[in-house]
Formats: C-alpha cells, structure tokens, sequence
C-alpha cells in the first residue's frame, strides 16, 4: 500500500513538473527529519488557493523527499505578511526505506518584509511523524 500511494505522488510530481518551473518555482531548505534542500513549484488555482509539489535531498536514512499538496488563504498577519495553510502528501524514499503520509504545515509569507521569502512550519506524518522547519525564496 505504501508503495502504492508513492508511486501515484511521484507521478503527480512528474506529470505537473513542466507546471511547476513555469509558474512559481522556489528554492527550500531547513529541518525536514534532518537537514534538507530542494526545488518547489506553486502554480495558483484560484485568488486563495495554490498546488505545491517538489522534490527534496535530505540527510536522514530516507535521502530523498516527494511532497505534492494545496495552499490555502488564511489571513494577513500584522505588518501585511500573508499567512497560509497548506496539505497533502509526502513520500519518502532511499536506503531501502519507503513510506509516504500526509503533511500539514503553515506558511507565513513576506517574511522580514522580504517578498519572496517565506517560513514554513510543520509536522511531517510520516512512519511516527517528525516536525518540519523550513525557509524559501521564491525566484
């Protein structure tokens, strides 16, 4: 099953790749169940929403990361930076170990007053689940 559920977010990220680098790409890296570093693309849906999808490298026992989900509106925060929810699913593979799960993560936009910088903040469940910390810029 698990394997089942990567393959469906791998091909998700191969079918709207050509989307992805044509729309919003950004570079990201932080904490994701060790140090990570990756590409990701957001292509807009309608004025509040956006499909997230991308691929990461990362240093713990599964060195590779899949993540394809949504991006919702909540609200802007004092100083005008926009503040975001945003789901889906993660897969996450190498050394033998695959699995895959959902994610659930807030992103705050406009971060320092730097418009294409943003945090985000999360729980990755994943096998027991481990909490995300990462930092973009959109190019």
């Amino acid at each position: 099953m698990k394997r089942n559920v990567f393959t469906v977010v791998a091909l998700l990220v191969l079918l709207f790749g050509s989307e992805c680098f044509a729309s919003g790409p950004a570079v990201i890296g932080g904490i994701r169940d060790g140090v990570a570093l990756g590409l990701m693309g957001e292509s807009g849906l309608t004025n509040g929403a956006a499909l997230r999808y991308g691929f990461e490298a990362n240093t713990s026992n599964t060195p590779g990361i899949i993540f394809v989900g949504g991006k919702w509106f909540l609200s802007n925060l004092r100083g005008g930076s926009p503040m975001f929810i945003s789901g889906g699913l993660i897969g996450c593979f190498g050394n033998n170990n695959t699995a895959a799960g959902p994610y659930i993560s807030m992103i705050f936009e406009r971060l320092f007053d730097v418009a294409p910088l943003f945090l985000e903040c999360g729980i990755d469940v994943v096998k027991s689940g481990s909490l995300q910390f990462q930092v973009g810029y959109y190019f």
